[in-house]
């Protein structure tokens, strides 16, 4: 793994650089207004224990314990707390989706040690109030927080802070997921930065680069910031920003945006709107002819090439996960595993990248809580989390190191050809490209200090 030290021109160095996969998809989806699945509620659920032999041993209950929070003999009881209903209908639905797909999963085998996994589901209302009671309850009854996913999530911090709770998620805002509580099976830091998909785009016409556009979501404090890091790195890398923008979360077209950049001869396109938006300008690229290489951060869901049909030929998705459509299933089978079990719990809700997310969330909860004994404790628990540093979620995701919060350099690329999205070069046949381009070390990096019980 290559890394590159960088000094940013201005007075401040810039934030959230790692977080350039993630954070756009989080807040560009409010953009989808109304074409999302209409679903949430606060429950909690967990599929009947089988009598196959449990994931973390015997399936019998014999020496179980109601050891901590939310454990007693024949169950484990977590929290999570996800914008299912505001401020978009249906916003972070596939999040709750994920993690109650992977507990049906390992439910189905049994549990562990022959307790059924349950989730205690709570709406976040986009309210902060409700977002900080249900934090409460959380931490009160629950063994530990899991596939968290709302834009509020800084009312989370300071509940996860007071009890020490454990945190298994890829958290919005900045603050949480630095927390030393906070577990992501995906981390992500603010001193070290990915080169890799921008550094192979150069190599690959270093002339387009020089006439770059940006359209970026500006729903939230946390996405303007980050633009502002993306600007740094792009920079540093000698792209050259001809035009930016920053779009609100209900913009419904971006006609004006388009006849502008292509007047001003832009000839490769940022964009971190999700799947329905990256449809939406597509078509309007189309409509003025207008062909840069279009670079769509947040673009891969179950609905892009329904909604934009021919116009999204040719577009390019930089992933930091297989393709989890089932695109990947021959090669990577968690990626059948995960289809399977998304659709056997909600057949209705559009799959998206927090879907996955919440799925690798609970596979790494899943993992920390075999190793926590058959008498878990939310100490034992931490514990178990701080010895992983190599995670995968199965080949959902690149490797990285979760314990010390050290993100993956690994991406891989994939494209929109004859309606049909498959990976191309520089990506392999199955894993991820580790290599060209490293990582942008930020001057301060040091590994995450954890609890210790």
């Amino acid at each position: 793994m290559s890394q590159s030290e960088f000094h940013p021109t201005g007075p401040d160095r810039p934030r959230s650089v790692g977080r350039r996969r993630r954070l756009p998809t989080a807040v560009a989806v409010l953009a989808a207004a109304g074409l999302l699945a209409a679903c949430g509620s606060s429950t909690k659920s967990g599929s009947a224990t089988t009598t196959a032999a449990g994931a973390g041993g015997s399936a019998s209950t014999a020496g179980n314990t109601a050891s901590a929070p939310g454990v007693t003999p024949t169950s484990v009881t977590v929290g999570q707390i996800a914008d299912i209903s505001e401020p978009v209908t249906g916003l972070f639905k596939s999040a709750q989706v994920g993690v109650q797909a992977y507990f049906d999963y390992i439910n189905s085998q049994g549990g562990v040690y022959g307790r059924k996994l349950v989730l205690d589901s709570h709406d976040s209302l986009f309210q902060q109030p409700v977002v900080t009671a249900a934090a409460n309850e959380i931490a009160k009854n629950d063994l530990a927080f899991v596939g968290n996913y709302t834009l509020l999530d800084p009312a989370v911090k300071p509940v996860v802070d007071a009890g020490s709770v454990p945190n298994i998620g890829s958290p919005i805002g900045t603050a949480l997921a630095l927390d030393a509580n906070t577990y992501d099976p995906a981390p992500s830091t603010d001193e070290i930065a990915d080169l890799g998909p921008f550094q192979w785009f150069k190599q690959k016409d270093p002339q387009a680069i020089k006439h770059t556009a940006i359209l970026y979501a500006a729903a939230s404090p946390s996405a303007t910031e980050t633009y502002g890091v993306l600007k740094d790195e792009l920079g540093y890398l000698g792209y050259q920003i001809v035009y930016a923008r920053g779009f609100g979360a209900f913009e419904t077209t971006f006609q004006a945006d388009v006849v502008h950049m292509k007047s001003l001869g832009v000839q490769f396109f940022w964009f971190d709107g999700p799947a329905n938006y990256a449809a939406t300008i597509a078509k309007e690229f189309a409509l003025q002819n207008f062909t840069p290489i279009d670079y769509e951060v947040a673009g891969y869901g179950s609905n892009l090439v329904q909604l934009g049909g021919s116009a999204v030929n040719g577009m390019y998705l930089p992933l930091a996960s297989a393709l989890f459509l089932g695109q990947d299933a021959k090669t990577t089978p968690i990626v059948a595993t995960f289809d399977k079990w998304m659709n056997q719990v909600d057949s209705t809700d559009p799959i998206a990248s927090w879907g996955a997310s919440s799925w690798a969330s609970a596979d790494l909860f899943v993992q920390a809580l075999k190793a926590a004994g058959r008498n878990p404790t939310r100490a034992s628990l931490v514990k178990a989390l701080n010895q992983i540093t190599s995670f995968n979620a199965h080949g959902l995701l690149p490797t990285s190191n979760p314990a010390q919060a050290i993100p993956s350099p690994c991406w891989l690329l994939a494209q929109v050809k004859n309606g049909v999205i498959e990976r191309v070069p520089p990506s392999p046949a199955s894993g991820f490209i580790c290599n060209p381009g490293g990582q942008l070390k930020l001057p301060g990096y040091s590994p995450v200090q954890r609890p210790t019980s």
